[in-house]
């Protein structure tokens, strides 16, 4: 049986992935084997990635929940991690670039 296919783990692109979990665009020339991350933050990362936001992508059918846009898509915590969110499902929808800008001005200024 052939695999599903699945979105670039890139935020905001939501093309078909070819290698390595991304679009053509983003798949990467060299694996680079170093990184500035903890291994507790790049396997938080790795989750939110790989599950959470192709899950919610899915869930919100590949729109902007507020606005209903198709583009520029990115997945945002509904309650921000620093105010005691989650890196769970229940805490993700999906926001258009616009539509994040704005809510990331209003949970700043509260």
């Amino acid at each position: 049986m052939p695999r599903a296919a699945s979105i670039c783990y890139i935020q905001g692109c939501t093309r078909k992935t070819v290698r390595s979990g991304r679009c053509e665009e983003h798949a990467p020339a060299i694996e680079r084997p170093w990184s500035r991350q903890s291994v507790r933050n790049r396997a938080r990362d790795r989750v939110w990635e790989r599950r959470v936001r192709p899950q919610s992508l899915a869930r919100d059918g590949f729109a902007c929940v507020v606005c209903g846009a198709r583009q520029q898509l990115q997945v945002d915590h509904i309650v921000p991690i620093s105010r005691g969110g989650t890196w769970d499902l229940e805490n993700a929808q999906t926001l258009c670039r616009t539509c994040h800008l704005e809510k990331t001005v209003r949970d700043r200024k509260s």
